[in-house]
């Protein structure tokens, strides 16, 4: 049962990206085929129709895309909650530090105490971020390659339009 549900995700998965390769050759004819504008390389274009194809395309994208941002995204809040923590934790240890001014020993190691909690969260902050970033390379990587593929194919089936009129 687990197997025939994969097929079908990756089958509606692929329909996806079949749907958004050819929203992108849309979009692709209509700025090949827009008016130029005399004496420069621009042109113009349906704003509103490209707009509701760059929204089309984006809505295609895969979802290993879209959980590479929110990944990211909460990487970032995770690194934020860090810091903030690690900055609550200062201030107590400060706080503490002032009370227990006459106990030399007791300071020390308050001290230390925070000094190493400060780094041990900006290093899991850091490497939780760090893991964010390589995943969200990784989607993307792979992401544009699926695309340099479509871009190769789409060219190369333009051309062989022409080649056989």
């Amino acid at each position: 049962m687990a197997d025939i549900d994969n097929l079908n995700n990756r089958v509606d998965s692929d329909e996806d990206l079949k749907d958004t390769y050819e929203l992108v050759e849309r979009l692709e004819q209509m700025i090949i085929q827009a008016r130029s504008i005399p004496f420069s390389s621009n042109c113009m274009v349906d704003r509103e129709e490209a707009l509701v194809l760059v929204g089309l395309i984006r809505d295609g994208l895969p979802v290993e895309l879209k959980q590479a941002k929110w990944l990211l995204d909460q990487s970032r809040e995770l690194l934020e909650t860090a810091r903030q923590q690690a900055t609550e934790i200062v201030e107590d240890a400060q706080h503490e530090v002032a009370k227990m001014i006459d106990e030399h020993e007791i300071t020390q190691q308050a001290r230390r105490y925070a000094t190493e909690t400060v780094q041990d969260a900006n290093r899991e902050a850091e490497s939780i971020h760090e893991a964010a970033i390589s995943y969200t390379e990784q989607r993307l990587t792979h992401l544009e390659d699926q695309l340099t593929e479509i871009l190769v194919t789409v060219r190369k089936n333009k051309k062989d339009l022409q080649d056989n009129p």
